[in-house]
């Protein structure tokens, strides 16, 4: 059997492994040659994300090119301790991920195709790419992220990501902060998140705004945004010696209402786009799950149609998530201080059982994959 995946940013690269593992022939088509290398912002990877590479035997090679941070912890904008949490984590800049995810993928004896952007596909599952070159599989696998295509081609009513009211800037600063620690500080304006490494902190800031930003990106701007809290963020930001580019939050809460049809089918960002978050982690688990799947269930529409039905609840649960997360984030400063106030009570005494769901999950790769009794 042969997939083709479209997009090799995260999601493509562990699909392709994942499928290889599985004894599929692969091929990757990627619309941009550079994987980014230092350029971008950095990616958090959890204790469930780790856990999927783990079992297409990925975590090693990943975690070597990141940090670990064993501790998750919370802090009000003038640094008071919120909660805190062991959180196996591992931080590193998103490019330096993809790489090495394209390293693997090549190793697994995948096969990557750059300067591809799909445009169409005809019948027969013939993608069609905006270069004028076609290609056919048995598989179309759409990894292509939030503004996906191939979402648009599974359903032309399919809707489209939007604006998710925050926006975010980060960088690498020499500035110290907590040496094991992950951490989030909900100032009173924005909140912050950063993480120490090697080469400096890392750390971007999440600015909520009615509407996205325009114009090159304002720094002493931004730093005042954290004076107020009179915490460690603004010092930060004022220090930052290299800086990533802009991004503009976007989300689509509902989902997406169909991820497969025809031997097309969607995952990550194309599927469930977070707009924050557990987006990379999921979209790893997703790739393994799909590949189980397929592994398990020599029909392709069922395997496809199990896929969706072993992952649809999780990613549901997880949209509806970040959405809280989200609203907490644009409430504004009154809310801020009621969260200040509130937050170590109920993180000491339920954020542990809260989250289990989400950082414990298992996708049981060693498990046959057998459809649950509601769908046969």
């Amino acid at each position: 059997m042969e997939a083709m995946v479209i997009g090799g940013g995260v999601a493509g690269p562990v699909a392709a492994i994942a499928l290889r593992r599985i004894g599929w022939d692969v091929t990757v088509h990627e619309a941009y040659a550079d994987p980014a290398g230092d350029v971008g912002s950095f990616v958090s990877l959890g204790d469930n994300g780790l856990r999927a590479l783990d079992a297409i035997g990925c975590r090693d090679a990943v975690a070597a090119r990141g940090t670990r941070l064993p501790l998750l912890r919370l802090r009000s904008g003038r640094g008071k301790l919120l909660g805190e949490a062991a959180r196996g984590r591992v931080t590193l800049m998103r490019g330096h991920l993809v790489e090495t995810l394209r390293a693997l993928a090549l190793e697994s004896g995948a096969r990557i195709v750059t300067g591809r952007r799909l445009t169409g596909v005809g019948h027969g599952r013939t993608a069609v790419f905006a270069d004028g070159t076609t290609a056919t599989a048995d598989l179309i696998v759409g990894a292509d992220g939030i503004h996906s295509r191939l979402r648009t081609v599974i359903d032309p009513a399919a809707p489209a990501a939007h604006y998710a009211g925050l926006w975010t800037a980060g960088g690498r600063s020499p500035h110290p902060v907590d040496p094991d620690a992950f951490t989030i500080t909900f100032g009173a304006r924005a909140t912050m998140v950063c993480a120490p490494t090697p080469a400096g902190t890392l750390w971007a800031a999440q600015v909520p705004s009615p509407a996205p930003p325009t114009g090159p990106l304002d720094h002493a701007a931004l730093a005042a945004l954290f004076d107020a809290d009179h915490g460690p963020a603004a010092t930060l930001v004022r220090t930052t010696d290299h800086w990533h580019p802009r991004t503009v939050m976007q989300a689509l809460p509902a989902g997406v209402p169909r991820w497969h049809r025809d031997g097309m089918v969607v995952l990550g960002d194309a599927a469930h786009p977070m707009g924050a978050g557990q987006g990379a982690n999921l979209a790893v688990e997703d790739a393994v799950v799909l590949a189980r799947c397929l592994r398990d269930t020599p029909d392709m529409d069922t395997a496809l149609t199990h896929y969706e039905t072993l992952r649809r609840p999780r990613t549901t649960q997880m949209l509806k998530f970040a959405g809280a997360n989200r609203d907490a984030k644009i409430s504004g400063p009154v809310t801020a201080r009621i969260r200040d106030l509130t937050m170590p009570f109920f993180f000491r005494r339920f954020a542990a059982k809260s989250s289990a769901w989400m950082h414990d999950y298992d996708v049981e790769w060693n498990k046959a994959s057998t459809l649950p009794p509601s769908s046969t």
